[in-house]
């Protein structure tokens, strides 16, 4: 399905005629960041928004953001998966992040975040007023050199159950900082580590884990 801006503006009407929409999924519909502008003014009416394989870009998920920070947001969870959002992009969202006090579930996997957009997202992230639960990551880019990062920002994140750092360039050289991840989060139910380039003695060290976590599902 294709949403022209001029769907989006027709979908934005009906959106405002509605105090909250409990889900607005729109993956794969060729939308731009004209349509995206288009949605704008009711994006933060939406509890479930799903954006993912949009080509919405840096300019496009700068839209999104202020639906974040609108005073009456709603989002609890959040599909920015595939959308060209990069690591120059990821500074305005993580500044929407860090005042967004609905949101649960965010999944901003395939962007081109690199290090330094994860550790801004996830810096973001371990504010106080952070109640997000899951955590999509998978192939963002993300390296040993900023493992560490993210593994101080997500160890203050008492709320977290499930987080998915698959097919990104860890390996060895970050299981110190997965190991404070799995022990210092007493909430994380499932963490994704599949598709990393982890040795076999990591794999020895997860099982291990598991007999101090037990009920923590490690997928590798």
């Amino acid at each position: 399905m294709t949403l022209t801006p001029i769907d989006c503006a027709v979908l934005s009407h009906a959106i405002g005629l509605c105090e909250t929409v409990k889900q607005l999924k729109l993956e794969y519909c060729l939308i731009q960041c004209e349509g995206i502008q288009r949605l704008g003014p009711g994006l933060h009416r939406c509890q479930d928004l799903r954006l993912g394989d949009n080509k919405l870009e840096d300019s496009g998920v700068k839209l999104v953001s202020a639906a974040l920070r609108n005073p009456e947001c709603k989002i609890q969870k959040l599909g920015l998966d595939y959308v060209g959002l990069t690591d120059s992009g990821a500074e305005d969202l993580a500044s929407a992040l860090s005042r967004n006090t609905s949101l649960t579930e965010l999944n901003l996997s395939g962007n081109e975040l690199a290090d330094s957009g994860v550790k801004l997202v996830s810096a973001a992230l371990r504010d106080a007023k952070c109640k997000i639960q899951e955590l999509w990551l998978h192939s963002v880019g993300l390296t040993d050199s900023g493992a560490e990062d993210f593994a101080s920002a997500l160890s203050t994140i008492p709320s977290l159950t499930q987080l998915s750092l698959a097919s990104n360039s860890l390996t060895d050289r970050s299981v110190p900082a997965l190991r404070r991840i799995i022990l210092t989060l007493p909430s994380l139910e499932r963490i994704c580590l599949s598709g990393n380039q982890f040795s076999e003695t990591w794999r020895k060290e997860v099982e291990s884990l598991k007999e101090l976590r037990p009920g923590l599902r490690v997928d590798l």
